[in-house]
């Protein structure tokens, strides 16, 4: 009985030695309340974490019999993060309110002014932003307002360079300036004489004496005077930037010229011109010249992308010039069609001159206007007539060719025998008479 109740004893006595730290962690709490004029903001003790503030309050349990906290801070971003002592601890069961203001960070302003980096080909150019020179390239122009800057780039020799750039607020804005070389440019006074003669340079057509050739670089050039029953003149000139050279041809006459000149025009220019199937350049707005052209009926074609083939014939006379202008047409736009025939077939056609085909024969896209038709063929005599072409129609002309009437040797001798005939009887009746 005795060990019984005293075994029952050191039982409830265990138990009780069991939980008294648990009496023990519960009997020393108490309760420190953290109250901050942020909310969200991040609440530690001694830099161990407790939690973020919400409705302005946060209860942290704390324990009296254990390690003490001596610090509580307060963080939020945008706010400069602030600390109080924690000092005593309330009584166990009780709670201690301690205050952290947070105070906010200042905002950062935007910067008013920005940069231009400014580099050039080639380097070493002069840099102006608004009007103000800030040094050579590559070169960075600090302290710029925000808005538009107006950048010129200059370089001995080379054309100057200007842009609009754009600075924002604290950045940096890229400018490559690609300087063009400078040309340097002088004019040629040309006149001639005889005048109205044809003036090239460096091979190029550029009008009829007295005239003023603007706009030539700098240094020698290729001068060639020509007229039709004269000599060629030709010369070296140079050119100064910024003068004008004088050049007076005397024309020397060729008195037994055996070719002749061509001019070509057409609207648009730019066609380029075939002599004779042959091609011979392009049109410009003061035409185009081909020399030495050999006499006779010449035909002048002219082809352009976009645009029908016009063709025509020109007479050429040593010594002499002639003139071709014509005007192109679009497929399609004013032309029409000539349908040719003849009796007998087989007959070739020329339309103003220039050899198209054998009949029967269609001939399309036509410009609207009138054309003079010569249809031939050996042993007929030429036959010709003027034919109309109207946009949209086809014009039918239908030639019949007659024989050509040609003597033969056995007819003309024919007049002379009957002749002979009439005098021998003439003579026979004289000697009867008698």
């Amino acid at each position: 009985m005795i060990r019984t109740v005293s075994f029952m004893a050191g039982a409830v006595l265990a138990l009780l030695l069991l939980m008294a730290p648990a009496a023990a962690l519960g009997g020393d709490e108490a309760w420190i309340e953290v109250r901050c004029n942020v909310n969200g903001a991040s609440i530690y003790f001694d830099n161990d974490y407790k939690g973020q503030i919400a409705s302005g309050v946060l209860s942290v349990p704390v324990y009296t019999t254990g390690t003490p906290y001596y610090t509580a801070k307060a963080t939020m971003d945008g706010y400069y993060t602030s600390s109080v002592s924690i000092g005593s601890y309330p009584s166990i069961g009780e709670s201690k309110t301690i205050y952290i203001t947070l105070n906010p960070t200042p905002t950062p302003t935007p910067s008013s002014s920005g940069s231009i980096s400014v580099t050039s080909s080639p380097s070493g150019a002069k840099t102006y932003v608004d009007g103000s020179y800030y040094g050579r390239t590559p070169q960075v122009i600090n302290g710029l307002s925000v808005g538009s800057h107006t950048v010129r780039v200059e370089y001995d020799g080379y054309q100057t360079w200007t842009q609009t750039a754009g600075v924002s607020a604290g950045g940096v804005t890229s400018v490559y300036a690609t300087l063009t070389p400078q040309p340097t440019y002088g004019s040629i006074y040309v006149s001639s004489s005889p005048s109205n003669a044809n003036v090239y340079l460096d091979g190029t057509y550029k009008g009829t004496t007295p005239m003023t050739i603007s706009g030539v670089s700098q240094g020698s050039h290729f001068l060639e005077i020509e007229k039709a029953g004269y000599h060629e003149w030709s010369s070296s000139v140079k050119v100064v930037s910024g003068q004008q050279s004088h050049i007076s041809a005397t024309l020397d006459s060729n008195v037994q010229p055996t070719t002749g000149t061509i001019v070509v025009s057409s609207t648009p220019v730019g066609a380029y011109i075939y002599l004779d199937g042959s091609y011979q350049g392009r049109t410009t707005a003061q035409g185009f010249v081909i020399i030495g052209v050999s006499p006779g009926t010449r035909t002048v074609t002219l082809k352009l992308d976009g645009y029908q083939d016009a063709a025509t014939s020109v007479n050429v006379n040593a010594g002499q010039q002639s003139s071709v202008s014509l005007t192109l047409q679009t497929p399609g736009a004013n032309t029409g069609s000539m349908t040719i025939t003849s009796t007998p077939a087989g007959a070739e056609v020329y339309l103003n001159n220039a050899y198209k085909g054998i009949t029967p024969l269609t001939l399309s896209d036509l410009a609207v206007g009138s054309y003079t038709v010569s249809v031939q063929l050996q042993g007929y005599t030429e036959w010709i007539t003027t034919a109309s072409v109207n946009a949209g129609a086809t014009t039918p002309v239908s030639a019949q060719l007659v024989p050509a009437t040609t003597p033969t040797p056995e007819a003309a001798a024919m007049p002379l025998t009957a002749f002979g005939a009439i005098a021998l009887l003439g003579a026979v009746l004289v000697l009867r008479r008698r």
